[in-house]
């Protein structure tokens, strides 16, 4: 895949000139891009200052949460984006109750709306893959008791779905084979789809490329040019596995009778880390593959089979959380870090410009440290007016360090003055190899704060590293 980089650079640049151009004229776009927002983390800000951070800094116009978290409902209270909540799936037997249902609407939705613009309630989260058949059994009499205690309390602006994993389709390649497993298409999905349409509300699917990656397939998966995959029976040459996913999804929709349902597409992302030998897990392929689900959502370009139709998108996620169980690709789904600052650049802050490829014509390489870190994909000026330069971490762990020296003398650095008999040669340990290393680079990509990232092992600073005997540029 390195050998592509050259064409992907420039194919993305033009990815973020497409988006700019859409992103001008949101002031009249229904639906800019949404977010899930997640919140297992010990070191996330407070929910005033990302409702704050969404509203003024970002596009994005929606968030899905995966609860009804009163303090993140306060937060979000006047701020104009559009809230989605979760009721926990445990919940579901009992609000197939409409007394129950009108207890939970009372507790957790009426005191927040309309001041909290709560526009969607979804009724548990993936609710057939968990083979449960309480759950299963109960999850459209649940949604029609929420949807009818809804009504009861006055609120009649609030959705009632619920969200699917891809794994409710038995057939999907190619898309127009598209079918809900035997028994419960008739069981759950056609009452369900009914209640959608009498409701105006979208089938909510969760489509991740990500977990239909393979070498071979890398391209397709990643919206990058390639041959595409044909479909027989309708004619159409599929040139990404997420427009697939969802006409396949469409297909097996009409099949049951509901051409008419509209989609909703609850969480899709891409991970940045992932286990040693994953080499998947870059930012740039997060950025590429989120970018390109920014314009479609802003640019309300539908899928093949359903052209032009705007379908909302939730990015996922918000933040990398470093509580989330499971293995390490689980905490890093973020587009930004707990500070807020951006992990890659798909062009949902309001002040990103498209910028030019990193470093030479041949195109931009992803650093992978020893910590699994990458460089930012998309760098953004750094702020302030006086000269900087970029440090090691103090405390940054040795390992890591080399790492970073490693990539920065591989990728423009100029490495010559810490080799022996060069003037930064001393003090000759890891860490002051490192700054200098990194400074190189950092000057080599335009002084730009992004570009001295390092896996968190590098910070800006106004204080000039240089000793008597080696100059820092």
């Amino acid at each position: 895949m390195l050998k592509e980089m050259g064409t992907n650079n420039h194919n993305f640049i033009l990815h973020l000139l497409r988006l700019t151009a859409a992103v001008l004229s949101l002031s009249t776009t229904a639906f800019a891009i949404g977010v899930n927002y997640g919140t297992l983390g010990n070191n996330l800000p407070p929910p005033a200052t990302v409702a704050n951070f969404l509203k003024t800094q970002t596009i994005i116009d929606s968030v899905k949460l995966f609860d009804a978290n009163p303090d993140v409902l306060r937060a979000f209270a006047g701020s104009g984006l559009s809230v989605t909540v979760t009721i926990p799936n445990g919940l579901i037997p009992s609000l197939a109750d409409v007394g129950a249902a009108r207890g939970w609407i009372n507790d957790n939705i009426a005191p927040f709306h309309p001041q909290t613009k709560i526009n969607r309630v979804l009724v548990g989260n993936e609710i057939m893959a968990t083979l449960d058949d309480n759950l299963i059994s109960n999850l459209v009499p649940a949604m029609k008791a929420v949807h009818q205690a809804l009504v009861q309390a006055g609120i009649n602006d609030v959705q009632v779905t619920t969200a699917h994993s891809m794994g409710i389709l038995k057939a999907s390649d190619p898309p127009s084979a598209g079918q809900f497993w035997p028994g419960h298409d008739v069981t759950v999905y056609a009452p369900m789809l009914e209640f959608l349409r009498q409701t105006k509300a979208p089938f909510t699917v969760n489509p991740y490329s990500y977990f239909g990656y393979s070498p071979q397939m890398a391209n397709y998966a990643l919206f990058r040019p390639n041959p595409g995959v044909h479909d027989p029976v309708t004619g159409i040459t599929y040139t990404n596995m997420f427009d697939a996913t969802l006409d396949a999804t469409y297909t097996a929709m009409r099949k049951l009778g509901f051409p008419d349902v509209g989609l909703l597409v609850g969480e899709t992302g891409w991970p940045t880390l992932c286990l040693p030998g994953q080499l998947e897990c870059t930012v740039e392929n997060a950025a590429w593959y989120n970018s390109e689900l920014v314009r479609r959502s802003v640019d309300g370009v539908g899928t093949p089979l359903v052209p032009n139709k705007r379908i909302g998108i939730f990015l996922f996620a918000l933040f990398n959380e470093n509580e989330k169980p499971g293995p390490i690709t689980e905490q890093n789904w973020g587009l930004f870090r707990p500070d807020m600052t951006p992990v890659y650049h798909c062009g949902v802050l309001r002040s990103e410009q498209p910028l030019a490829p990193i470093g030479r014509q041949g195109g931009r390489k992803t650093h992978k440290g020893s910590a699994g870190g990458a460089t930012p994909a998309m760098p953004v000026p750094a702020a302030g007016g006086g000269k900087k330069w970029c440090v090691a971490k103090a405390g940054a762990a040795a390992p890591t360090l080399q790492a970073n020296i490693d990539y920065a003398c591989g990728n423009g650095a100029d490495c010559k003055p810490i080799q022996p008999g060069g003037p930064c040669f001393e003090p000759n340990n890891v860490v002051a190899h490192a700054t200098f290393a990194m400074n190189s680079y950092y000057r080599a990509k335009g002084s730009l704060d992004s570009t001295c990232y390092f896996s968190n092992t590098g910070v800006v600073t106004a204080v000039d590293p240089s000793n008597a005997n080696c100059k820092f540029p």
